[in-house]
């Protein structure tokens, strides 16, 4: 079984594909598969925030120190399954190529939507 992003951590990279691999089958005939890709710097926590103490100001706030390098944070879901990966930036290119790769094999059955022209009324006096 599939770890989750919201209570195991990331899918290696592999794993991830082939999971991905699955979620695409399984939602072929009904459903869909949403890919989300964002800069990621590694923290689990978020930043600080300024906070009002009891004396009617406010904290002090230290910046967390910027990542030396950002990786990439890839999540997929579809219906109620989520799985995530962490892309490096040495590993990047790499995995940029399988993921174009899989994506071309996998949207082969893609259907076009038919536009509905609507009909207008002229307007009568």
């Amino acid at each position: 079984m599939a770890q989750s992003s919201h209570n195991q951590g990331h899918l290696s990279n592999d794993v991830f594909m082939s999971e991905l691999t699955l979620m695409f089958h399984n939602a072929r005939t009904t459903g869909e598969v949403t890919t989300t890709i964002k800069r990621y710097d590694g923290r689990k926590k978020p930043h600080p925030k300024p906070r009002k103490l009891k004396n009617g100001k406010m904290s002090k706030v230290i910046p967390l120190p910027e990542p030396l390098e950002y990786n990439c944070l890839i999540r997929a879901r579809c219906k109620n399954k989520k799985i995530t990966t962490v892309i490096s930036a040495a590993d990047s290119l790499k995995f940029q190529q399988q993921f174009a790769q899989f994506l071309r094999s996998n949207m082969d059955g893609l259907k076009k939507e038919k536009k509905v022209k609507k009909k207008v009324k002229k307007a009568t006096q």
